[in-house]
């Protein structure tokens, strides 16, 4: 092991309890500082210099590391949410099958008539979009403008938002 991770290691408890004072679990805690350690030995690899001129590990800047892979896991485990098997599991149970066909029998024949009400020049171009070519690639194609297939291409997207919603 390297002269700098000894002396971080020296202060292991410190370190637990510095990242305790954020409010973290215990052992969440030990996992943080483990980060840290990495961190510390990926530096040193690089040829930074994290030391004070006495010889001593530069604390601030290891209380900055660990502060700041605290902050990362809270962010990380913010957009995760848990949601235990039961719950999918009503959700599933609650779904009609014959109710869900014919609700999706009207969405389709209301997109078909909202589909049908639509100039056919934008119509065509709606389709053409919708199936997967890009605006782009329709323009050089047709030699259309970009702007008036891309308004185009908006105008029905947002008439068949307000007919269907």
């Amino acid at each position: 092991m390297s002269q700098l991770i000894n002396k971080a290691a020296e202060k292991h408890k410190t370190w637990i309890n510095v990242v305790n004072s954020f409010g973290c679990p215990k052992n969440i805690s030990e996992d943080i500082v483990q980060e840290m350690y990495i961190y510390l030995i990926r530096y040193e690899k690089e040829g930074k210099n994290i030391w004070y001129e006495d010889g001593e590990v530069n604390y601030y800047y290891i209380f900055k590391q660990l502060r700041g892979i605290y902050v990362s896991f809270l962010r990380s485990n913010s957009k995760i949410t848990k949601v235990s098997l039961d719950e999918i599991d009503k959700q599933f149970e609650e779904i009609d099958p014959i109710e869900y066909e014919e609700q999706y029998e009207r969405f389709l024949n209301g997109y078909l008539r909202a589909v049908d009400d639509v100039y056919w020049y934008d119509k065509k171009v709606f389709e053409l979009i919708a199936r997967g070519k890009s605006v782009a690639e329709l323009s050089r194609e047709t030699k259309i403008g970009y702007y008036s297939l891309y308004n185009t291409y908006n105008k029905v997207k947002n008439k068949l938002k307000d007919d269907l919603l």
